[in-house]
C-alpha cells in the first residue's frame, strides 16, 4: 500500500545517506576508521547482492554495481594517497567477483588520456594487489564473495578476467608515469603481469622504449624484454648490444646493483651465445674491475670465471702466452659500441693479473685462481649479489686476529736492548 511504499522509500533514502557517510569515512584521517568503514561497506555489498535494491538490473546481475563504484571511486582518489587502505582492500581481491568488477572499473578509469600522479599511484597500488593462479589460466572461477547468477558468464570466465586485466595495463602504460612509479612498474612486469595478460607482446613497445632510455630504467626493463625475446618470440637483435652499453663504472654503486648482476648472469647463461660476444662482456667487466670496490670485485671475478666455464672457447683469454699484452698493446677496443667488433677474443684478461696485487686479501686470492686453474663447476653467486662494503668491513672486524710479533727481542727496560745505541750515551 501507499504507506508501506513511503516507508520503504524513506528507508532507502536513509540507507543512501548512511552510505554517503561511510564513503566519506574512507578518507578520514584515522586509519582505523578508514579500515572499519571499508569493512562495513564491503559487508553491505554482500548484503545488497543477496537483497538487490535496484530491481531494474536484477535479471542481469545481483551485484551492487553503483555501491561498488562509489567505494572504488573514493579509493582511487585524484588527491589523496590511499596506498595503505588499498593494501587492506587486497583481501577482497581474492574473490573472483570482486576482482572482475574491480577490473571493469579500472578499464573505465584507465581509458582517460591523462591522469594525475596521485590517481596513477592509487591505480598502481590496486593493480599490484591483483593476482591470478599460476596454473589454470583459461578455466572457470568459483570463489565468489557475493551472489553470482548462472547467467553471469563473464564473471565466471578466467579468460574474461585476463582480457580485462590486459586492457587495464595497456591503458595504464600509456600514462605519463612519474620516475618512481615508472621504476615500480618495470619491477613487477616480468613476474606479476607478463604471465597473466592475454598477449605479452602488447608490452613490447613500452619495454623497448624503456630499454633505450638508459641507466636504471634500461636495467629494470631488460628482464621483461628478455622474457618477451626468449618466451614470446620477440625479434630484438640489438638486445646484447644495448646491454653491453650498460656496463659502466656506475653499476657498482647503483641501488639495483644486485638485481643487475643477477639479470646479467641470467642473460649470459645460454651456452649458445657466440664466443666473441661473451669475450667482449668478460673483457668489459674485468676492465671495469680495475676501478671497482672490493665488494663489486668479489662478484665480478667469479662472474667472469663462470662465463669462461660456460664457453670453453673463451679460455684463451686466460691461457694466452703467445703475445705480451698490456694496456698499450691491447687489441680490445673499449670505445667500440658493438661488442662483436671490439676485438676482445684477440686479447687476454691481463687485468686479472693486475688484480692479483689488490690490497684486499679476498680479491687477490680470487684473482690468483686464474694461475691455479679455474674450477670445472660454476661458482654460486647467489650470496655475493647482495654483498656490500659494509658487509666486508663487518666480516673483517669479526675475524679473530692472531697476536702479531712487533719485536724479536723482549725488552728489559727503557733503552736497554742489545741493539739500542742510545743507551751508550744516555743514562736514566
Amino acid at each position: 500500500n501507499e504507506a508501506e511504499d513511503k516507508y520503504r522509500h524513506w528507508l532507502q533514502e536513509r540507507y543512501k545517506d548512511a552510505i554517503e557517510r561511510l564513503v566519506e569515512c574512507l578518507l578520514h584521517s584515522s586509519t582505523d576508521i578508514q579500515e572499519l568503514a571499508l569493512s562495513v561497506l564491503m559487508k553491505l555489498v554482500v548484503k545488497e547482492s543477496k537483497h538487490p535494491l535496484n530491481t531494474a538490473v536484477e535479471a542481469k546481475t545481483h551485484f551492487p554495481v553503483q555501491l561498488f563504484k562509489k567505494i572504488l571511486g573514493t579509493l582511487l582518489s585524484k588527491t589523496v594517497n590511499n596506498h595503505a587502505l588499498l593494501g587492506r582492500f587486497e583481501e577482497y581481491l581474492a574473490y573472483d567477483d570482486i576482482k572482475f568488477h574491480t577490473l571493469q572499473h579500472l578499464v573505465h578509469i584507465s581509458q582517460k588520456t591523462n591522469a594525475e600522479a596521485t590517481l596513477q599511484g592509487n591505480i598502481f597500488a590496486l593493480l599490484e594487489n591483483i593476482s591470478f593462479p599460476s596454473k589454470d589460466q583459461t578455466g572457470a572461477v568459483s570463489n565468489f564473495l557475493c551472489t553470482v547468477l548462472d547467467e553471469e558468464k563473464d564473471v565466471r570466465s578466467m579468460c574474461r578476467h585476463r582480457q580485462l586485466y590486459t586492457k587495464v595495463w595497456t591503458h595504464f602504460l600509456k600514462f605519463k608515469l612519474t620516475a618512481t612509479l615508472y621504476r615500480k612498474v618495470l619491477i613487477i612486469l616480468p613476474e606479476k603481469v607478463i604471465p597473466h595478460i592475454t598477449s605479452p607482446l602488447l608490452l613490447s613497445d613500452f619495454l623497448t622504449q624503456s630499454f633505450n632510455v638508459g641507466g636504471a630504467i634500461s636495467l629494470l626493463a631488460s628482464n621483461g624484454l628478455f622474457i618477451l625475446i626468449t618466451k614470446h618470440n620477440l625479434f630484438y637483435p640489438d638486445f646484447y648490444k644495448k646491454l653491453y652499453s650498460l656496463l659502466e663504472p656506475s653499476i657498482f654503486h647503483v641501488k639495483y646493483k644486485a638485481r643487475f648482476f643477477y639479470l646479467l648472469d641470467l642473460f649470459m647463461s645460454s651456452t649458445h651465445l657466440p664466443s666473441h660476444l661473451v669475450a667482449a662482456f668478460a673483457k668489459r667487466l674485468v676492465r671495469l674491475g680495475l676501478r671497482a670496490p672490493p665488494a663489486g670485485l668479489l662478484v665480478l671475478i667469479p662472474f667472469i670465471y663462470n662465463l669462461i666455464i660456460r664457453h670453453p672457447a673463451c679460455k684463451r683469454l686466460i691461457n694466452r702466452t703467445d703475445v705480451d699484452i698490456n694496456l698499450d698493446t691491447d687489441p680490445y677496443d673499449p670505445l667500440q659500441e658493438d661488442p662483436e667488433q671490439s676485438g676482445a677474443l684477440d686479447s687476454c684478461l691481463w687485468e686479472l693479473k693486475t688484480l692479483q696485487y689488490h690490497y684486499f686479501p679476498d680479491v687477490f686470492k680470487m684473482a690468483k685462481k686464474m694461475d691455479v686453474g679455474i674450477p670445472d663447476m660454476e661458482i654460486d653467486l647467489t650470496e655475493r649479489f647482495e654483498m656490500s662494503s659494509n658487509d666486508l668491513f663487518e666480516a673483517e672486524v669479526a675475524k679473530k686476529q692472531k697476536t702479531v710479533a712487533v719485536t724479536f727481542e723482549p725488552s728489559k727496560g727503557l733503552l736497554c736492548g742489545t741493539q739500542e745505541k742510545t743507551g751508550l750515551f744516555w743514562t736514566l
